[in-house]
């Protein structure tokens, strides 16, 4: 498998911890915060004062 191909995997398995940390904060209150990294870039969810879900994506230098 080429390098562009295993980016691309790698990028397909980071969008979908993302999803599924997104769903896992949807049916369990209690975690306040997620963090996942790929590459030079990373997403946070956490939750504000409304308990209501942020996604916040920085790159990283």
């Amino acid at each position: 498998m080429n390098k562009r191909m295993k980016k691309k995997q790698a990028y397909k398995a980071y969008i979908k911890a993302i999803f599924e940390g997104y769903e896992k904060m949807l049916e369990n209150p209690e975690i306040d915060s997620l963090t996942f990294t790929y590459l030079h870039e990373q997403t946070s969810l956490t939750r504000d004062e409304q308990k209501q879900i942020r996604f916040l994506t920085v790159d990283k230098a």
